[in-house]
């Protein structure tokens, strides 16, 4: 295997954390290890490993006498791990610590269009797949690896709260989300990544009014 192909793990671990996202396993739901390896074609084994890095990640949570379940996101939670991975974009701005990646021009253009297009109607999946983007072109720029690793794992601790109430409220989602990449496009394009963090730092506690929402 070539490093830039993936296990099995990483694949059927990125399939799973997906629909926790997008909240086909909602809060709660048992994740079954007989199920997934029929659905997966694999063996237990693959299945375990799977499920001891969703738990890891505080994505799932082993229960005794019930099994390996999704791990409920308390509202406090998730505005919490926004308010830190701002604070780690505020490090990243004050430090420095960005890099450049090759390809980033070439990313720039499809994912403005795709932001310019969401919409009150919009699906949930396609709120998911903006916000899942944005996260990767941030990571992108992040040189360091732990900075990058925490940011990542906040990040899919957080989202699935974010898409669900995207659905819920898309007007504010779709506004949210607009308002946040016409902010950060200039600084993408001319290259200035500091000051993308910086104002990703700012723009990213906007998303609290999202979880807000919730309690209205």
């Amino acid at each position: 295997m070539t490093a830039t192909q993936k296990s099995s793990v990483d694949i059927i671990y990125e399939a799973i954390r997906e629909r926790i996202c997008l909240g086909v396993y909602e809060s709660g739901a048992v994740l079954y290890e007989g199920e997934l390896g029929k659905e997966f074609e694999v063996s237990r084994t693959p299945i375990r490993q799977v499920l001891q890095r969703l738990a890891y990640e505080k994505l799932a949570v082993v229960k005794v006498g019930v099994g390996t379940t999704v791990q409920d996101q308390p509202l406090e939670t998730q505005r919490q791990g926004l308010q830190i991975r701002s604070g780690i974009y505020r490090i990243i701005d004050d430090l420095g610590i960005t890099a450049t990646p090759q390809d980033i021009e070439a990313s720039i253009a499809p994912l403005y269009y795709r932001v310019s297009r969401l919409s009150a109607d919009a699906e949930r999946e396609k709120f998911w797949s903006v916000l899942r983007d944005v996260h990767l072109l941030t990571a992108g720029l992040i040189a360091d690896d732990v900075l990058k690793r925490t940011d990542d794992m906040l990040f899919y601790r957080t989202v699935p709260g974010l898409v669900h109430q995207s659905a819920r409220f898309p007007d504010l989602a779709t506004n949210l989300i607009r308002t946040e990449f016409e902010k950060l496009i200039g600084p993408i394009e001319k290259g200035d990544f500091q000051t993308y963090f910086r104002l990703r730092a700012e723009t990213l506690l906007s998303y609290c009014a999202l979880l807000d929402a919730a309690e209205s």
